[in-house]
């Protein structure tokens, strides 16, 4: 432990980006200030080119798997090639803008306050109970002590997107499910985040949406998906099926996803 703080590892999750890797790589690094940490790449399976070049990045451990599996394996490859007693998750589109001290602050508020598993720096909407705020840091931290509803989407405490886990809520949560559809890999941790009773989540209102950016909506893998494209292209016929016809829409929704899902299965689609 350098200097009374304990080590972080920042695990970096990568998939056939390498330039956003890149870019995500160099930003955390000019924009971070924190005197002890590992930083651990974990790619799942992008092959021989781009993980030579992967490696010519100046990361500690690299966690390369040799085919790909899915997000929750390349997650768990990472988590376990990770040595820290914190993880600062960061998907490879993610850019880190500082202040240079948000990490520093993070770790004082959970080495204060053991019952923090996570702090989030991004995702759904949280709103934090400003009655609770954390000892530890100068920079105001509060309890979120549950997710805030829009009437859109299900939200959760739990974010993939950049976020501090502490090991200790990471093994009493346990691992991610290695699915090969992303949407329930995530979908299950959120559940399991939700459902465990022991460890909570907290914010930082002044990072909160503005501590990272999301560099790379147009490659994201959920909108370059064979069924977004899918859901896209249906959209005009479902919402005018839904509105007059639903009993019909039902039917041939569950009947397009059924088909998506084989070609899926069937690696015929991504």
């Amino acid at each position: 432990m350098k200097s009374g703080y304990p080590l972080v590892s920042v695990l970096f999750i990568t998939y056939k980006r390498v330039e956003l890797l890149e870019r995500s790589f160099r930003a955390f690094l000019e924009n971070t200030d924190y005197p002890n940490l590992e930083t651990v790449i974990a790619d799942d399976g992008s092959g021989a080119d781009i993980q030579r070049r992967v490696r010519t990045l100046p990361a500690d451990v690299f966690a390369l798997a040799s085919k790909n599996q899915g997000l929750g394996a390349n997650n768990n490859n990472g988590l376990r090639h990770c040595s820290g007693k914190y993880i600062l998750m960061i998907q490879d589109d993610c850019i880190c803008m500082g202040p240079r001290d948000y990490l520093k602050n993070t770790i004082q508020v959970m080495e204060a306050n053991p019952l923090v598993g996570i702090v989030n720096y991004c995702g759904a909407p949280h709103q934090p109970d400003m009655s609770r705020t954390l000892p530890g840091s100068d920079e105001p931290c509060y309890i979120t002590p549950g997710p805030q509803a829009d009437g859109k989407m299900q939200p959760f405490l739990y974010s993939d997107q950049p976020h501090v886990v502490s090991r200790e809520a990471l093994e009493h949560v346990g691992y991610y499910a290695e699915l090969r559809d992303m949407e329930q890999c995530e979908q299950d941790y959120n559940q399991r985040w939700r459902d465990q009773g022991r460890y909570q989540t907290a914010v930082f209102p002044a990072y909160y949406r503005k501590l990272f950016i999301h560099e790379g909506e147009e490659q994201s893998f959920r909108t370059t998906r064979f069924r977004h494209k899918v859901d896209s292209f249906l959209m005009p016929i479902a919402v005018f099926l839904k509105r007059h016809f639903h009993p019909l829409y039902r039917l041939g929704r569950q009947f397009v996803r059924i088909m998506v899902t084989v070609l899926e299965r069937l690696r015929i689609v991504r």
